[in-house]
């Protein structure tokens, strides 16, 4: 194991696209704690090849609201940074990402598509967007064609255990021009008891052709 990068002896650098990230150590967005005073914590304890903030309401940020606009807020030491969207509407959120881009200073957009929570799940966004196979994949579409840098998916195994839809997702965003996935390694049902499912999570990442597959949640 290399000490610096996080990664066994010999293995290649981690790319989300053209983006190289210095190590495999990578801050997942957290509800409530990934603000920039957290991650500027956590940068200073070193290591970190990329941080990403809180779920951003796509609508918010192009209607400007304060709340929004705080959880994007960011420095020039916050640096390599991922904002994460959620919507269910494809032209907010590939607008919401050609905004970010154009008026932000970030280096990858990540899309929710594993908040369990009944108020972002409920109405078809986070994690409710695996119920709707055909029009998730144009919504992840119409953002990789918005913006120009590395888009990622953060994303469940499925909605519950009669619907493990992730590798059927995976290799759909792969073949649209995802750069990277983060897979929760349980279902929407399961919220955040339970084990993780290691074995759903090795599905996904033999699902891709080359993109890189994160594996995420503990148990």
């Amino acid at each position: 194991m290399n000490p610096v990068t996080g990664s066994p002896a010999g293995s290649p650098q981690l790319f989300f696209g053209d983006l190289p990230l210095k190590t495999r150590f990578l801050l997942s967005p957290l509800a409530g704690f990934t603000n920039l005073p957290f991650r500027r914590m956590i940068r200073r304890v070193g290591g970190i090849g990329l941080c990403t903030t809180d779920l951003v309401n796509a609508r918010s940020l192009l209607a400007g609201r304060h709340k929004a606009l705080e959880l994007v807020q960011t420095s020039p030491d916050d640096a390599p940074l991922s904002i994460q969207i959620f919507g269910s509407e494809p032209d907010f959120v590939a607008d919401a990402a050609a905004l970010l881009e154009e008026r932000f200073q970030l280096d990858s957009i990540d899309i929710n598509m594993g908040c369990p929570v009944a108020k972002v799940a409920g109405y078809g966004a986070g994690a409710g967007l695996m119920q709707q196979a055909d029009e998730t994949v144009e919504l992840v579409r119409s953002v990789v064609k918005a913006v120009s840098l590395p888009v990622t998916i953060k994303m469940r195994l499925g909605w519950d255990e009669n619907s493990l839809t992730a590798p059927w997702f995976a290799r759909a965003f792969e073949e649209v021009g995802v750069a990277a996935i983060a897979i929760h390694g349980r279902t929407r049902a399961q919220g955040f008891s339970g084990r993780v499912d290691l074995d759903g999570i090795r599905q996904v990442v033999e699902s891709v052709k080359s993109i890189p597959v994160i594996g995420n949640g503990t148990s």
